[in-house]
């Protein structure tokens, strides 16, 4: 349609000016038409009042981290899952919140001083500085970005294998290195880095062998940082045993989203009609699946499709399954003392050089299982409401609401959001173990911390 040109319509350079983007950003809107600007009689390109209440429509959905696909659908008025997205904006929110509040307490600190002694020390005024431009939860955060494991690549050290959390290394004694980054991982890729989110892991993990290792042998060896376990190098068993005790699950192997979507018979088992999502199984059930490759999606098992396909001996099996429900009692026992729910978890097992089946990889941590808080759960789930986590589906649940994470680019996420989850995470390590957290010092980073660490391990280890 050709318009003519008046002070109602807007150049997109002027557009731009006013709305604060890049040109270049309204024509990529255009491009996912989510505005269609006008023509004038000259064939150029002009906003009007409505494109521009639509841009401010993009503009403000856009701040809250909403892809441009998922901008689209809610325009276009599909379902978004707006509840979900509403809340966890709510939780970025209350943390800003929290922030004016900590800046206001020390302001009117300041005053009362004033009115008290007169004046206010340059010492004084500087702190009140601090504290109402950058917070302490600020200063914290600024604090822990250098403490970020993001990699620890090696180039001395052979056999390096990168999985999506540790950067593993097989040398040539027999003997495993597994360094827990701080990488957070979901929807089979690498979503950020959480501050402490290592050692952590690592933290409990070694806590979780220790408390186990009556029911089943583990590869552990040592701990020489605490973002580092050395253990045996073991034929891994190419099953993932997941022991589930509820109906949870954010994942397209779940099953509450096969139960969702109306499946009654999975992994074996028959589930009734009628269950709440989040609800606790008549008893825990086992789901294994596939270990994919690079890139690929777990797939889900069967017993009989195990067996017929020779994964596991029909001994292995058995034995295995044994254990792995053993070992989930014993979580559930654990974390009930806690005032902890563990919902589910994820065991990896594999042959030592004796044939003797041995715990892999990582047990009871906040990312291989799923912890609920206890005293809130009747009610969440009597609201129907999920339960309160000490997981990664806090950041999960973000990028979900947002966007298809399998097919679509991750909007980014907010820093209230990362440090929340870091907090969480520490909170996870000291309610699942009963251990206080001792954060890394400031010096050295916690890199060059690991890679000294790592060092030690260029000579060749004495059989």
């Amino acid at each position: 349609m050709e318009t003519p040109v008046s002070e109602r319509f807007l150049s997109p350079i002027e557009t731009a000016r006013r709305l604060g983007v890049g040109v270049r950003a309204l024509r990529l809107y255009e491009r996912r038409g989510l505005v269609s600007p006008r023509r004038t009689r000259a064939g150029w390109r002009v906003y009007g009042p409505g494109e521009i209440e639509r841009l401010h429509q993009v503009l403000t959905l856009k701040s809250l981290g909403l892809s441009l696909a998922r901008i689209t659908q809610l325009l276009d008025g599909r379902d978004a899952d707006l509840p979900a997205l509403l809340a966890l904006q709510e939780d970025v929110l209350t943390t800003r919140i929290n922030d004016l509040q900590r800046a206001r307490k020390s302001v009117q600190a300041a005053r009362t001083k004033v009115s008290r002694d007169g004046r206010l020390a340059l010492e004084d005024l500087i702190d009140l500085v601090r504290e109402t431009t950058m917070s302490t939860l600020d200063e914290a955060r600024l604090a822990a970005s250098a403490q970020v494991l993001a990699d620890a690549i090696d180039p001395g050290l052979p056999g390096l294998y990168r999985g999506k959390v540790r950067d593993n290394y097989d040398l040539p004694d027999g003997r495993r290195i597994l360094v827990t980054s701080d990488r957070l991982s979901a929807f089979d890729r690498v979503l950020c880095c959480i501050p402490f989110k290592g050692q952590v892991l690592n933290g409990v993990a070694r806590w979780a062998f220790e408390q186990t290792a009556d029911l089943c042998p583990n590869h552990v060896l040592d701990y020489p940082d605490p973002n580092i376990m050395v253990g045996r190098r073991l034929e891994i068993l190419p099953v993932e045993f997941v022991v589930r005790g509820y109906l949870a699950g954010t994942t397209s192997t779940s099953i509450l989203t096969l139960y969702r979507a109306g499946r009654r018979e999975m992994y074996g088992h028959l589930l009734p009609d009628g269950l709440a999502d989040h609800q606790a199984l008549e008893m825990p059930i086992i789901t294994p699946t596939s270990k994919a490759a690079d890139g690929a999606h777990d797939e889900p098992l069967t017993e009989s499709e195990i067996l017929a396909r020779g994964l596991l001996s029909e001994a292995q099996w058995r034995q295995v399954s044994e254990i792995a429900l053993a070992l989930f009692a014993r979580g559930q026992a654990l974390a009930a003392e806690r005032g902890l729910i563990l919902a589910d978890t994820k065991y990896e097992f594999g042959v030592d050089a004796n044939g003797t089946i041995c715990l892999a990889d990582e047990i009871h941590t906040p990312d291989s299982s799923r912890y609920w808080r206890a005293d809130t759960y009747p009610q969440r789930l009597a609201a129907g409401e999920p339960p309160d986590s000490f997981d990664k589906d806090v950041i999960r649940a973000w990028v979900a609401a947002r966007c298809d994470p399998y097919n679509e680019d991750v909007p980014e996420i907010p820093p209230e959001l990362i440090w929340k989850t870091a907090l969480t995470y520490v909170e996870a390590h000291e309610r699942i173990t009963g251990r206080a957290f001792e954060p890394p010092r400031p010096a050295p980073p916690v890199h060059e911390r690991v890679l000294a660490a790592l060092g030690d391990f260029h000579q060749p280890h004495a059989a």
